[in-house]
């Protein structure tokens, strides 16, 4: 964005000029460095091709813009010259002009006056519009060095702000991608193998250790470690900033974020110092590491589900919340689906009622690999069963959850390529 101000006797001209395919630029002036009480000058590009061009205040800093009315006098009288749209290019020219100054009694303001007799920080930001063409929440904001006075001629450039804004959108695009994919596929997965395949491989070790233990153990550090990297990633893109309190679901999407991270670093401390197996009160960490583990997993349901809310993702894909909703249904299915398949097995109920002749005998199978296992060790006919069925879960679970989780990935990528 090139935003050019042309100095006339009576009139301030400035011009727009936004090389990007983006829907919104801002140009905004303001007396300090730290946004607030700006003079908000909005160049948009709506879904039709139109370009609108208008003036706004934001005497709150962080609040929603205020439209200015015909009648409202907030220093120089703003007059559009031109707006137009030409091989990509897209142009806003204003007039600012008959600036006034109060010597008599003063009027009390939400906002100062724009006046020529001072220095003005340049603020650029560009983003987007909603599907109803009105303004959400930008994408990248910069703070020029350079300041202004309005009775002086300048050229401003802000050529950096569009590499800015694709860094920032893929910043904002792993952090989205990676959580998906941790939260809706390793951790479940992670748990339903301790939770359930435990039985399953009683006998088959790697490096001494059982083989389900790895399997859980490597899933879930693997997952801790990535959620650190997608936090990561959204405090830079963030800059450090907590979401404002205005803007309730991402705020409480952040609140729910770090009570995931904070149960992502405490699951595997505790598990890092937990007792021998045969201690006496190993009971305690068994239990406090699946309230944790299990309540950290629903809390992040939740926070994933208030992130395809936002009205950035409901703008672009509107059934964004409907997608993850098959998604907790599927789960519901699945994990009803092992709990019956276990009380089934116990209860011994058809068609797992199988009666099994083999009978116990001092006899070793050799097998290709030229490792002997005892026959008593083989699955009996109703193992066999059960443990096809949950093979059989297990299977719906990766392979609809990671369907699910490429079209919500989708969804991430609309949005970063609608404004870069």
């Amino acid at each position: 964005m090139n935003p050019t101000t042309v100095v006339d006797p009576l009139a301030y001209s400035i011009t727009l000029i936004n090389s990007s395919v983006t829907d919104l630029s801002i140009y905004s002036i303001t007396s300090s460095k730290p946004q607030g009480n700006d003079h908000v000058f909005v160049c948009e590009r709506l879904n039709d091709d139109t370009i609108q061009l208008q003036r706004f205040i934001n005497p709150g800093g962080y609040s929603s813009p205020i439209l200015d009315t015909t009648n409202s006098d907030y220093g120089g009288i703003f007059q559009v010259t031109r707006v137009a749209l030409n091989n990509g290019m897209v142009y806003c020219e204003f007039t600012l002009s008959n600036f006034t100054t109060t010597t008599g009694r003063r009027r009390k303001r939400s906002i100062s006056l724009l006046s020529q007799n001072i220095q003005y920080y340049i603020l650029t930001v560009i983003g987007n519009l909603d599907s109803s063409n009105s303004l959400i929440k930008h994408f990248s904001t910069a703070v020029l060095t350079q300041t202004i006075q309005l009775n002086q001629s300048a050229t401003i450039t802000s050529g950096t702000v569009a590499g800015s804004v694709i860094n920032q959108i893929l910043l904002l695009r792993a952090h989205g991608i990676i959580m998906l994919f941790i939260w809706m596929l390793f951790v479940p997965t992670g748990i339903l193998i301790a939770r359930y395949f435990r039985p399953s491989w009683p006998k088959r070790r790697l490096c001494a250790t059982p083989v389900w233990f790895v399997i859980h153990q490597v899933v879930m550090v693997f997952a801790a470690t990535m959620t650190l990297i997608a936090f990561t990633l959204i405090l830079i893109f963030k800059r450090g900033t907590w979401v404002s309190q205005s803007l309730s679901r991402e705020f409480a999407h952040s609140i729910m974020g770090l009570l995931v991270i904070s149960t992502a670093i405490i699951q595997p401390v505790m598990a890092a110092v937990r007792c021998h197996p045969d201690h006496q009160r190993r009971f305690i960490f068994n239990h406090a590491h699946r309230i944790v583990g299990i309540g950290a997993w629903i809390l992040s349901i939740a926070t994933i589900f208030l992130g395809t809310l936002f009205i950035r993702f409901d703008s672009l894909m509107t059934k964004a919340w409907q997608i993850f909703v098959a998604w907790l249904s599927m789960q519901f299915v699945v994990w009803i689906g092992f709990e019956c398949l276990e009380i089934f097995s116990r209860k011994r109920w058809p068609p797992f009622k199988i009666q099994n002749i083999n009978e116990s005998v001092e006899v070793n199978v050799l097998h290709d690999d030229d490792q002997a296992t005892p026959i008593d060790d083989q699955p009996s006919p109703e193992n066999i069963l059960k443990e096809r069925f949950k093979i059989f879960l297990l299977a719906v679970h990766v392979l609809v959850t990671f369907g699910i989780s490429i079209t919500l990935v989708i969804g991430i990528a609309e949005i970063s390529s609608s404004i870069i």
